[in-house]
């Protein structure tokens, strides 16, 4: 019964890549804390900022012709590179979920993967800086899950999610603090609430169980 619940469980996920309320609701329930979300608010852009560090490491990973002038051009102020690339998957993504957030948090994005490439580009100890950067991060949000959230970060439970959907939960947060969508807001905290009901009432009863 467990692989098969676990299969329906991933096929559910998979159908609702494109819901913005059930993404945002999956890894929201799991930063509910304000110390934890304070947390992570401050650690995901210097985890993937730093991760786009070593992502821009590829290089340009290929070339236009000399005749698009158009595309030479984009290519030089953005080099198609590991980090470049890999931040605009992300954009096209978010746009997808959430067309208007999605367009204004582009620059910001696109503009953490160049800056990243530039850090890359022009210091030495780039490789060094990029690690302890991670590694304190990291090391934050755990202790945020631990001591303050006291459930388990997302990545547990689905790491491509968590790792997708971080740097947007950002983004939202400060939307929504911005005046952003409120009913989405609001029906989001809604469906929060239950998910948290749910997962304490389920914890109690494991709890019992087991005594």
């Amino acid at each position: 019964m467990a692989p098969q619940h676990s299969r329906l469980e991933e096929s559910k996920q998979s159908s609702r890549i494109f819901d913005l309320k059930y993404q945002l609701k999956e890894y929201a329930s799991h930063h509910n804390n304000s110390v934890n979300i304070g947390i992570h608010l401050t650690c995901i852009p210097l985890i993937l900022w730093s991760f786009l560090v070593f992502a821009s490491k590829t290089g340009p990973l290929f070339h236009v012709s000399a005749s698009s002038k158009v595309l030479a051009r984009l290519f030089q102020i953005f080099p198609p590179n590991g980090s470049i690339l890999f931040m605009a998957s992300y954009c096209l993504y978010y746009i997808k979920l959430d067309k208007v957030a999605g367009l204004l948090t582009m620059p910001l994005f696109m503009g953490l993967a160049k800056t990243a490439t530039e850090f890359n580009n022009t210091r030495a100890d780039a490789t060094k800086v990029a690690a302890l950067i991670q590694i304190v991060a990291w090391s934050a949000q755990f202790i945020g899950h631990g001591v303050y959230e006291k459930r388990a970060p997302k990545l547990l439970d689905n790491l491509l999610q968590a790792v997708v959907l971080a740097p947007y939960f950002v983004a939202y947060e400060v939307l929504f603090t911005l005046g952003y969508r409120p009913k989405l807001k609001a029906e989001l905290s809604k469906l929060v609430e239950a998910d948290i009901r749910e997962w304490k009432a389920k914890k109690a009863l494991e709890a019992q169980k087991r005594s």
